[in-house]
């Protein structure tokens, strides 16, 4: 680990900070996962792990979708009345059994 001293500069409209060259090759993506916080920033490279699931909110998103078909059961539609082609695209090569 290192410690560097780096200066906010303008670009366009926002602010922006050089990253250093080593966490870039190491980083090996051009996308990386920027956590905000009131008092401090963290970087990391993004990876495979990171999908929606694993986003802090997911859960909450997905406790709410349940509570809503509960609640209003009459909103929800058959398999069959929604599925079209783009899904069959979509899933292609996942299966039901997560394997």
């Amino acid at each position: 680990m290192s410690i560097l001293i780096k200066k906010l500069f303008r670009h366009g409209g926002s602010y922006a900070i050089d990253i250093p060259m080593p966490f870039a090759k190491h980083a090996d993506t051009k996308e990386i996962i920027i956590e905000t916080h009131d008092d401090e920033l963290i970087l990391r490279p993004k990876t495979e792990l990171d999908t929606i699931e694993s986003e802090p909110q997911f859960s909450k998103f997905i406790t709410a979708l349940a509570a809503d078909a509960m609640k209003h059961p009459e909103k929800l539609k058959g398999v069959k009345e929604v599925w079209d082609k783009e899904w069959d695209v979509l899933l292609k090569g996942v299966s039901a059994d997560g394997k």
